[in-house]
């Protein structure tokens, strides 16, 4: 079990966590955490990593999604201003 002392960041309380706690929690600088407090007890947790569209696309091409997917819904045929030239 590892002790910290809890100082003072601007109007805010902080805690800094060991090196080791971290290391076995899985964080590291700039994570994101939820934080859970009690009557007694306050709970720390890692959330986990945003999702951006960058990321969730990058393993391919548009060209390879479109391939994919182009067909996964039926929006009929292209009408008006919507139309859009591949």
């Amino acid at each position: 079990m590892a002790e910290a002392v809890i100082g003072r960041w601007g109007k805010n309380l902080a805690i800094r966590l060991p090196a080791h706690v971290a290391k076995k929690a899985g964080l590291g600088d700039g994570e994101r955490v939820e934080i859970i407090a009690t009557d007694k007890e306050v709970i720390v947790r890692k959330l986990p990593a945003k999702l951006t569209v960058e990321s969730m696309f990058s393993g391919a091409p548009s060209k390879d999604w479109r391939a994919l997917y182009g067909a996964a819904f039926d929006w009929g045929e292209d009408q008006g201003r919507e139309r859009v030239e591949e």
